[in-house]
């Protein structure tokens, strides 16, 4: 079901479309994930957050862990084009609602509390590589100098 707190995990490596069976991706279902990363200096991690790309690194190079659990469920709108073919089922019986998610109330204000600090720009400096971190990774930064 859809509000069952489960995660759809996508890994995708360009030999999944070999291994991938029919048109429809196949994903894991988890509750929540720990992602290691050891790719060393000067390399990161792509991943979508908040239905953005985002790119993650260690300005040392060193190893760093992501993790992720389900924390919202934010109902959208299907088009008038939607094609159960490709999508599956899309209903799932439960209420159509926006809900901070979690499996207890502690869990549920600890998201509320990260929401409202991500609003008010706190967590900015969590988030968001400096100009000296993105430097120090060897990365480049767009619009320094060579």
């Amino acid at each position: 079901m859809f509000n069952d707190g489960l995660l759809d995990m996508m890994r995708w490596r360009f030999t999944s479309i070999i291994k991938n069976p029919g048109l429809r991706l196949q994903t894991d279902k988890k509750k929540d994930m720990l992602l290691n990363f050891a790719g060393g200096e000067g390399k990161g991690l792509f991943f979508q957050w908040d239905g953005e790309a985002r790119f993650a690194f260690s300005p040392s190079g060193k190893d760093f862990n992501i993790f992720i659990r389900k924390v919202l469920t934010i109902p959208v709108v299907i088009g008038p084009y939607h094609d159960r073919n490709l999508t599956g089922p899309i209903e799932n019986g439960q209420p159509v609602k926006f809900e901070v998610f979690g499996e207890t109330p502690e869990e549920k204000n600890i998201v509320r509390r990260r929401l409202l600090a991500n609003v008010n720009g706190e967590l900015d400096k969590e988030l968001n590589a400096s100009a000296e971190e993105i430097q120090a990774a060897k990365l480049k930064l767009k619009g320094a100098s060579k």
